[in-house]
């Protein structure tokens, strides 16, 4: 029976998935996904790791299974099953010469997460399933490739790429390999839980502002001013940090009143209020250097682009509210509708018609600049907001969280809060 063909979870090999370009229809027939099977006519792709992987790994002094949330197909967030599977394995039975071996000890949840979950970017990055998602981490350097300029032992914070995450694993797991380039040391007076939160969203945040909206081109400019659209968000509370401390701009954010508060502490010199009916028009004559939209709607994008100065950057990390209201998976037509509107919105910039309007995109991040951001929470001037964290147990409740888009700040995924808790308290009794 159909059934019985399917594996159980906690059995379940990973060099068993298949493509999603072809996918079952519910009469038991492959249907055609075509532009997961253009994707793959235009940049080949390899076998997954696992494909490839020796049934042996070469991790001695490492358990052969560890923890994970488990994401066997796209749904709701009661679709994770958190189970013992394998290690990450690998070609060859060893690291390759630039990555590490993480224990991760904590991971943060991104919308990028979520929305990987629900195959709302299904048509656009179509996931091998099953697998483990995550992109931010937290933890301990337990192995190391020569080159990795790492060493055993070694407290680091970084991200998963989502090409990787697809071939090996992403965070939400006790172990991560990654690509040495990919992480920093974490800084000391940040625990692991708070690390967790930083890696995704300040980056974002550090792109919109340095590279896109032309900040670092700036430094010495005088009468600098940004808007953070949404800033009480987790990407908005680096933004709103950055923008004032870092980059010394006068800075106007939105939000809710119950949050306004929070951010003057963050450095906001002006707080509007979203919910209020006249908000589309409190911006009045004030011009601005750059417009961070961390909500997304061309609404605002019509409502505020006045308020640009005449080099002014409008970068959003959402795009068009239309093409992903419903929290539908985007179909052809529609993956198609997103692209040609991206590639208009860049011919009207070339020309001049739409005021520098940006959708940022993952390759416009880079981890480089996390050695920046580690300096700037280190010396504190960013500090790390969050909204709560939850057990690897609790992983759907993190995400049902995120999904309301109104947490504060970050939230938190703690995959060895114990060992964390206990090490603090040791360190404790020695002082």
């Amino acid at each position: 029976s159909q059934g019985g063909r399917r594996l159980k979870m906690a059995e379940m090999s990973f060099g068993n998935r298949r493509s999603t370009a072809y996918r079952r229809s519910e009469e038991g027939m492959p249907s055609f996904n075509p532009v997961a099977f253009f994707q793959g006519c235009i940049a080949s792709r390899p076998d997954t790791l696992h494909d490839k992987a020796p049934l042996v790994v070469d991790f001695p002094d490492r358990p052969s299974k560890m923890l994970a949330a488990v994401l066997p197909d796209y749904g709701s967030a009661k679709r994770f099953k958190v189970q013992m599977v394998d290690l990450p394995r690998l070609p060859m039975g060893k690291l390759k010469s630039t990555e590490v071996l993480v224990e991760v000890h904590a991971a943060g949840v991104n919308p990028t997460d979520w929305k990987q979950r629900k195959g709302t970017l299904s048509q656009i990055f179509p996931l091998t399933l099953p697998c483990i998602l995550g992109i931010d981490f937290s933890g301990r350097v337990v192995r190391a490739g020569e080159d990795a300029s790492f060493s055993e032992g070694d407290e680091v914070f970084g991200r998963q790429t989502l090409h990787r995450m697809t071939e090996l694993n992403g965070s939400y797991a006790e172990y991560c390999i990654v690509d040495s380039q990919d992480i920093f040391h974490k800084p000391e007076n940040l625990s692991h839980k708070e690390a967790a939160g930083v890696p995704h969203a300040c980056l974002a945040a550090y792109a919109c502002l340095a590279r896109i909206g032309k900040l670092l081109e700036k430094r010495t400019a005088i009468d600098k001013a940004v808007f953070i659209l949404g800033g009480s968000g987790g990407v908005g509370t680096f933004a709103v940090q950055l923008a004032k401390h870092h980059f010394g701009c006068y800075v106007i954010a939105s939000s809710s009143s119950k949050n306004a508060e929070l951010l003057r502490s963050l450095g906001a010199d002006e707080v509007l209020d979203y919910e209020d009916p006249a908000f589309l028009k409190s911006m009045g004559y004030t011009k601005v250097d750059a417009i961070v939209d961390c909500v997304g709607g061309d609404d605002y994008w019509v409502a505020f682009k006045p308020s640009l100065k005449a080099d002014g950057v409008y970068v959003t990390l959402v795009g068009s509210e239309r093409h992903l209201a419903n929290d539908k998976s985007i179909d052809y037509t529609l993956a198609l509708q997103i692209q040609a509107d991206y590639f208009m919105r860049q011919i009207s910039n070339r020309i001049g018609a739409a005021q520098n309007y940006h959708i940022l995109t993952g390759s416009q991040l880079q981890s480089s600049d996390l050695k920046i951001i580690a300096s700037l929470l280190e010396e504190g001037t960013l500090k790390v907001v969050q909204e709560k964290s939850f057990s690897l147990y609790d992983i759907a409740l993190a995400h049902e969280l995120s999904e309301t888009r109104h947490a504060v700040g970050k939230i938190v995924i703690e995959i060895r809060a114990e060992e964390e808790g206990r090490k603090k308290s040791e360190e404790a009794e020695k002082g």
